[in-house]
């Protein structure tokens, strides 16, 4: 869990630890948190959501991934291991706050995504 929040820290604005484990045990308990590393055992990537009710929308909340493993394929990869446990997810939100605060939230389909998204 240490190692989650010094990523997390290192590549978001949060900053408060204990608010990071709270909500990072949430989202392991409920499947809605992935973790990536690498053969080394350091972390790659971090990508936190909720599914809405009806289980159609995946509302990505979070996604850190470490600079040397972006454009990897990952968001495919991430899309396709969510479905396999949520397989009703039809939508996927997502608000880029952090980077554009001025920008509204996104809402694509999972088939634009998937067709869009290149096979490395």
């Amino acid at each position: 869990m240490d190692k989650i929040v010094s990523f997390i820290k290192k590549y978001s604005p949060y900053r408060d630890e204990e608010k990071i484990k709270e909500y990072i045990k949430l989202h392991l308990d409920y499947k809605t948190c992935f973790v990536g590393t690498d053969n080394l055992g350091e972390i790659t990537f971090v990508c936190r959501w909720n599914i809405s009710q009806d289980g159609k929308t995946a509302d990505i909340l979070d996604l850190y991934i470490r600079e040397d493993w972006r454009n990897k394929d990952l968001i495919r990869q991430l899309l396709e291991r969510g479905l396999w446990i949520f397989p009703k997810v039809e939508y996927i939100t997502f608000e880029r706050g952090v980077k554009y605060p001025n920008k509204n939230r996104k809402v694509y389909s999972v088939e634009r995504i998937l067709k869009n998204v290149k096979k490395v």
